[in-house]
């Protein structure tokens, strides 16, 4: 496997995420990403150019449940000190100054469904795409991806790796297969790894957004409970709780970060 420069590991979790982007050799990518590349890559292009920033946000991408479990556990944690990163609590959120966006993507039934081979294993590939696509909207403003389906990781997670290379996006992608992986930790570290954090004095805010249909666009549209599929319902506003009061506390202060 080629690399246009190592993986950026962290200590432990050195097996566990990918955070670089492959070179565009070597990588034998999927119909999707060829068609995009070759039908819109000024347009990506450009996308991806005002990506990557530290004024930027987290995006959470995958199965609606595990964003949102995600998020609710990224507005809260406190596990290193905001100072030196040593592993201590501070009595700060770690990811103080920061706007979390989850991409609620409800074009799929039930990703438990699929399964990891055959068509499915392809249908999970163009899912974590679309997703990587919808994350660099202008509306979005994307600096840190991460994949919060352990199968959309595993199926996908170099697709998007490979995709966003080919369109010179910087944005890092932090994936992981195994479900008990702790991916904010991940994230933490890597947004100090390459002083991407905003640095802002606040506390950490939500955001939700939703894509509910299926074209290469992909473009993500605020979150609206009555958009929602029947068989998602109260699937926010119960489940994660302290995500959607954060929401809706900020959905029309869309550019705190930027």
């Amino acid at each position: 496997m080629r690399l246009k420069y190592p993986l950026l590991f962290f200590a432990a979790l050195a097996s566990l995420f990918s955070c670089v982007r492959r070179v565009e050799t070597g990588y034998d990518s999927i119909a999707l990403v060829d068609r995009l590349v070759s039908d819109s890559l000024p347009s990506l292009q450009r996308r991806a150019a005002l990506a990557g920033k530290a004024s930027g946000t987290i995006v959470l991408v995958g199965e609606p449940f595990q964003c949102l479990a995600l998020s609710e556990k990224m507005l809260s944690d406190d596990e290193f000190d905001n100072v030196d990163a040593r592993p201590v609590k501070d009595g700060l959120p770690d990811f103080s100054g920061e706007t979390i966006v989850s991409i609620l993507d409800f074009t799929v039934p039930s990703y438990d469904s699929l399964s990891v081979s055959g068509s499915d294993s392809l249908t999970l590939r163009e899912i974590a795409v679309r997703s990587a696509l919808a994350a660099l909207d202008s509306v979005v403003n994307c600096k840190v991806l991460v994949i919060c389906s352990p199968a959309l990781a595993s199926e996908g997670g170099e697709d998007v790796v490979d995709f966003y290379g080919k369109i010179g996006c910087d944005v890092p992608v932090v994936y992981s297969a195994d479900s008990s992986s702790p991916l904010s930790e991940a994230c933490y570290k890597l947004l100090r790894e390459r002083n991407l954090f905003t640095h802002n004095i606040a506390y950490p805010v939500a955001r939700l957004m939703m894509v509910t249909g299926v074209d290469d666009s992909h473009r993500p549209v605020l979150f609206d409970d009555i958009k929602v599929p029947e068989s998602f319902a109260d699937t926010v506003g119960v489940f994660a709780p302290n995500t959607y009061v954060s929401h809706v506390q900020n959905k029309h202060n869309p550019g705190r970060n930027r």
